[in-house]
């Protein structure tokens, strides 16, 4: 009996859980959707070149060009819809943007339609607006002064065209959200000079680092103009590029010769150290001091490269190609000495 009890009791309690959860699902039903296979918006600074709904969502815009959008929109199946619902209509295009619903035409940024019943009733309508796209200037952060909010960059602006479902006591703001209804449209304002300097930022960055590698300074100049400076990140970068081209890297024949040399020693040095110490207990010697003394001159055969090198930069008139030959002839001198210590190093082993 206390099994069935407690199996009863889990029973109630799941259906509980699902009436709750059921519940919490109707609350939360969409009562209206956009019809975005048909909705479609047209520039008509371009010819009024269509583009449909999902297409047009995050795309760059050029300022001051006039968007005409047309947003269908259907009541959802069986969705309760209550008498003080209203669709509220928000959008920062400018002009003053200019709204048509139905019949009605609005010239506000925010309006508010679908009110009572008796519009409810009726076969949900097209929405229109028409408006021009803001100049990109928007609200930026400077580091360091993150307490000033109002400081004012030029960037990619985020412009949106919202529609909600809501109620409102006042009929000019939302007392409570129902739906926001999506995909919620929104774009970018943006115009040719600010794509201009970022395919300069770009471009110059990318030569920057193929000569000097990847900075933090590359990161900083991204962010200033991601941030809403692009006249200094542009600038900055220009004098990064010319920067870089002073950064000169060493001969790539030198990096080959110094990686050679520097395996040949230190694997010499290696097999010294192995048999000194017991390592190479019947092992030939004889082949390993032939070996080494092998390396000497594979080592003396670079260091002739190494002068060839100096040889050809000493007589450049460039002035830096002058001061690494100098440095060459160091390493060249410093070689020939390890190039004895490993000769040495194969008598000593002989002599064992």
């Amino acid at each position: 009996m206390k099994r069935l009890f407690y199996t009863s009791l889990v029973v109630l309690s799941f259906a509980f859980l699902f009436l709750s959860v059921g519940v919490g699902t109707a609350s939360a039903q969409d009562v209206l959707r956009i019809d975005v296979d048909n909705s479609y918006i047209l520039n008509l600074d371009t010819g009024g070149t269509k583009t449909y709904y999902v297409d047009f969502l995050n795309t760059d815009q050029f300022e001051d060009h006039t968007l005409d959008f047309t947003i269908y929109v259907d009541t959802v199946e069986k969705a309760p819809i209550l008498d003080e619902y209203i669709l509220k209509l928000e959008t920062n295009l400018e002009g003053p943007p200019s709204w048509k619903f139905g019949d009605d035409i609005y010239h506000a940024a925010e309006v508010i339609v679908w009110k009572g019943k008796e519009e409810h009733e009726l076969p949900m309508r097209v929405i229109e607006v028409r408006g021009v796209v803001p100049k990109p200037i928007k609200t930026v952060e400077e580091p360091g002064f993150v307490e000033y909010k109002e400081i004012d960059g030029i960037g990619k602006r985020e412009v949106y065209v919202k529609l909600t479902v809501g109620t409102t006591r006042d009929g000019a703001t939302l007392e409570r959200i129902i739906q926001p209804l999506e995909p919620s449209m929104k774009f970018y304002s943006t115009n040719e000079k600010i794509q201009a300097a970022k395919s300069e930022i770009e471009e110059n960055l990318e030569e920057a680092k193929g000569k000097i590698g990847e900075t933090e300074l590359e990161k900083h100049i991204q962010e200033l103009y991601e941030g809403g400076h692009p006249g200094w990140a542009s600038k900055l970068s220009k004098d990064y590029k010319a920067l870089s081209a002073t950064v000169k890297k060493p001969p790539l024949e030198l990096y080959v010769i110094l990686s050679v040399m520097l395996g040949l020693i230190l694997g010499s040095t290696f097999v010294y150290l192995y048999v000194s110490r017991g390592g190479g207990k019947g092992v030939d010697v004889s082949q390993i001091s032939f070996e080494l003394n092998d390396t000497s001159g594979k080592i003396e055969e670079k260091s002739s490269s190494i002068n060839a090198i100096s040889t050809k930069f000493a007589r450049s008139e460039d002035e830096e190609k002058r001061s690494a030959a100098r440095d060459l002839i160091k390493i060249r001198a410093s070689l020939n000495e390890i190039s004895n210590e490993i000769r040495t190093i194969a008598d000593r082993i002989k002599e064992r």
